[in-house]
């Protein structure tokens, strides 16, 4: 299998994936499902970034979902989850975007500290239109865009849909660590959670969560044990479930990890220097790059078997996640 018709059908795959999820967020779109889980916003948003620069509508629809919805994202996760400086320099070209148009201080890109760019690529990969007016807050990030005004289409999330859970909570929580470990206890399944996976999770850091949900115990939200020297917290579900007026819970998916995963396969597919490899290299370069991704991937309850010596490792690899992804 080429890069070119491996990137072409997981693209296809995640694009068509992340319209079924914005479609029931409030985007205009037809949604061709009704998922029971409950999605991350901004572990989707940082994955519908990278899909969309081969992907023009849908990252024009989600621009103007964000212009719409923008007070019930957390700009601080999305910085959280950056792992690297792609998915940074996605992130504060949105944000910059966005603060042209809200003047708000949460919404001002990080450019102060940052070098200016010296080289610039086109945002889109799979066009090579010239771009008369480029969008000065995607500039900033060394990206050719051009410039585009939310439309106005998107709506509110409806949120007693699953999918929305995270809104809910965030309405009636507030937008921080607090409504994301909520969210956490309330979905995962398994009866005492500690710190450390909580931080995990949620995308803020252990103090952070600690305090959450020291504050959260002492109202009577949650419960806490301990377990040797560890400290570990449970939620009553059927409270909540009643004061929520759920007959079920939304399902807990790790997408901070999983989506992580996939920038990191996207860009390693997009790279044309592994393009001109030989079959052999090609089947080195991605056992390697299953290395990398191998550790998110088992956070996230997906494991991928080792290779067989003389597979075409990356048709391989590629075909067990398309099977074992919760997509």
């Amino acid at each position: 299998m080429s890069t070119s018709a491996a990137k072409h059908g997981l693209q296809s795959s995640l694009a068509s994936f992340l319209w079924d999820q914005w479609g029931q967020m409030g985007i205009l779109a037809s949604a061709g499902r009704s998922d029971r889980w409950a999605t991350d916003p901004e572990a989707l948003l940082l994955l519908s970034f990278e899909v969309g620069r081969e992907e023009p509508r849908l990252l024009d629809e989600v621009l103007d979902w964000l212009a719409r919805n923008e007070r019930l994202i957390s700009v601080q996760r999305l910085r959280n989850l950056s792992r690297d400086e792609a998915d940074r320099a996605l992130v504060e070209a949105v944000v910059g975007w966005l603060g042209q148009r809200r003047r708000r201080p949460r919404l001002e890109a990080r450019t102060a500290s940052a070098p200016r760019p010296t080289e610039f690529q086109p945002f889109f990969r799979n066009s090579s239109l010239p771009v008369d007016e480029p969008d000065p807050a995607f500039l900033a990030q060394g990206f050719i865009k051009p410039k585009s005004e939310p439309s106005g289409k998107s709506k509110a999330p409806d949120v007693l849909l699953p999918i929305n859970f995270a809104f809910r909570l965030r309405l009636l929580l507030g937008i921080g660590a607090r409504a994301e470990a909520t969210r956490i206890l309330l979905t995962i399944g398994v009866p005492r959670v500690n710190a450390q996976v909580l931080a995990a999770s949620t995308a803020y850091t252990k103090r952070n969560v600690q305090e959450a949900v020291t504050a959260l115990t002492t109202a009577g939200a949650l419960s806490s044990f301990e377990v040797g020297n560890e400290q570990r917290f449970s939620i009553p579900l059927g409270r909540w479930a009643e004061f929520l007026e759920l007959d079920d819970l939304p399902l807990h998916q790790d997408w901070p990890q999983l989506f992580a995963a996939y920038r990191r396969i996207l860009r390693w597919l997009a790279d044309p220097a592994h393009a001109a490899l030989t079959d052999y290299m090609l089947s080195s370069e991605a056992r390697t790059l299953a290395e990398e991704v191998r550790p998110d991937l088992q956070f996230a309850g997906i494991a991928i078997d080792p290779p067989a010596d003389e597979s075409p490792y990356l048709e391989t690899f590629l075909a067990q996640l398309r099977e074992r992804a919760p997509l």
